[in-house]
C-alpha cells in the first residue's frame, strides 16, 4: 500500500505513505492540489510534511543548549540541509476509515540530530470543510530539542493553468533571501516591494516566478469542530464552539473557483515557490505550479533561533492546516 483513499461528499483525497501528506485532492472531480502518480516519489516535495525543520539550514550546522550539531547536507548545490527528515520517509499506517487516516513515523536519532521524535499525522475529509491535517510531534528523548514544522502543497484552481490564476496571501512582509542559496539576507521589508500587487488583494500569477519567504501573517478567527451537539470528535477536529486563529490563502481561476489553504496560528511564515520549466524545475505533467508552504519558522531558523520551539522531554506540539474548495 502506497496511499490511502478518503472521501466525503464531493471531496476525494489520496494520502501518501511516503512523505506523510496528500498525493491528490479533488472537489467534484476538479483538482484542488496538483497531484502526482501513485507510484512516484513526490516531485518537488509535493504535499510532504516538513519536520523537524522546514526550509534550509546553512551548512547543516546549528547549536542547541551549547552543543554544536552538523546535519547531513541534502541540497549540495546550496550547501544546506533542507526540509527535515520525515518528508523523505515511508510512514506507517496506523488506522483509517473512509474519511480519515492516521500515519506515524519516527524521526531520529541520526547524524546531526541526536533526538528521537514521534510524528503522527491525522488526515480527515469532511463534506463541508474539505481536507484537514492534524500533526503531532512528541519528544521521546531525555533532553530538549529544537522544532520547526511546515507543509509543502501545490495548489490548483480546478486544473486551470497557473498563468490564468490569482493568488491571495495573508502576508505583509517579505524576508529577503540571497539569490544563490535562498538564505535570509537582511531584515523584513514590505511585501509589495517584491510583488507586483498587494498580496492581500490578489496577485496575478501570469508569468510570475517566486521563491520567496513572507511574514507578517494576518490571522482570522474561525470556529472549528463537528456538527452542533457533537462532543469532541475522534478525528482531531475538537469540540464544537472552539475558535482558533488561522491564516487563509487562496488560488482562484477567472471563474472565481479554486482552492483555499488554511494554517493555524503557529504558522507565522509562508514560503511561496513557483515550479517552472523555464528554470528547469517544472512540475511533471503540468509545467508551472505554485507551492504555498506554511511554516512555523523562517529559513535557517535552526541557526538563527527565530520562532523555533523548544520541545521538552515528553512534550508534544500540535499543528493544524488544510485545504477546501472555493465555489462560485
Amino acid at each position: 500500500m502506497t496511499s490511502v483513499a478518503l472521501s466525503a461528499g464531493e471531496y476525494a483525497a489520496e494520502i501518501s505513505l511516503f512523505g506523510g501528506g496528500p498525493r491528490s485532492l479533488t472537489y467534484k472531480d476538479q483538482p484542488l492540489l496538483v497531484s502526482y502518480e501513485e507510484e512516484d516519489f513526490p516531485p518537488l516535495s509535493s504535499g510532504i510534511i516538513l519536520a523537524p525543520w522546514p526550509n534550509r539550514t546553512a551548512e547543516g550546522v546549528f547549536s542547541h543548549e551549547g552543543q554544536l550539531h552538523r546535519l547531513e547536507i541534502t541540497e549540495p548545490g546550496r550547501a544546506t540541509a533542507i526540509h527535515g527528515f520525515v518528508g523523505a520517509q515511508h510512514w506507517e499506517f496506523v488506522e483509517a476509515s473512509s474519511t480519515h487516516v492516521v500515519l506515524e513515523t519516527p524521526c531520529g536519532p541520526r547524524a546531526g540530530w541526536p533526538w528521537t521524535l514521534a510524528v503522527r499525522a491525522l488526515w480527515s475529509v469532511d463534506e463541508h470543510r474539505g481536507l484537514s491535517g492534524h500533526l503531532t510531534v512528541r519528544n521521546s528523548s531525555d533532553s530538549s530539542c529544537p522544532l520547526g514544522v511546515g507543509w509543502h502543497p501545490y495548489l490548483s484552481a480546478c486544473g486551470v493553468p497557473l498563468d490564468e490564476c490569482t493568488l491571495t496571501l495573508p502576508v505583509s512582509t517579505n524576508l529577503p533571501l540571497d539569490p544563490v542559496r535562498n538564505l535570509p539576507a537582511g531584515p523584513e521589508i514590505d511585501a509589495t516591494r517584491v510583488l507586483p500587487e498587494d498580496p492581500r488583494e490578489g496577485v496575478s500569477m501570469g508569468g510570475l516566478w517566486l521563491d520567496h519567504c513572507f511574514g507578517g501573517v494576518l490571522f482570522d478567527e474561525a470556529a472549528v469542530g463537528g456538527k452542533a451537539g457533537d462532543a469532541a470528535t475522534g478525528d482531531g477536529r475538537g469540540p464544537v464552539g472552539v475558535v482558533d486563529r488561522r491564516s487563509t490563502v487562496s488560488l482562484v481561476n477567472p471563474e472565481g473557483t479554486g482552492s483555499r489553504l488554511w494554517a493555524d496560528e503557529h504558522f507565522g511564515w509562508y514560503q511561496v515557490f513557483t515550479a517552472d520549466p523555464a528554470r528547469r524545475e517544472g512540475y511533471p505533467g503540468v509545467g508551472r505550479a505554485v507551492a504555498v508552504e506554511p511554516m512555523t519558522v523562517p529559513p535557517n531558523a535552526l541557526r538563527s533561533g527565530v520562532d523555533v520551539r523548544v520541545l521538552e522531554p515528553g512534550e508534544a506540539a500540535e499543528y493544524r492546516f488544510g485545504v477546501s474548495a472555493i465555489t462560485a
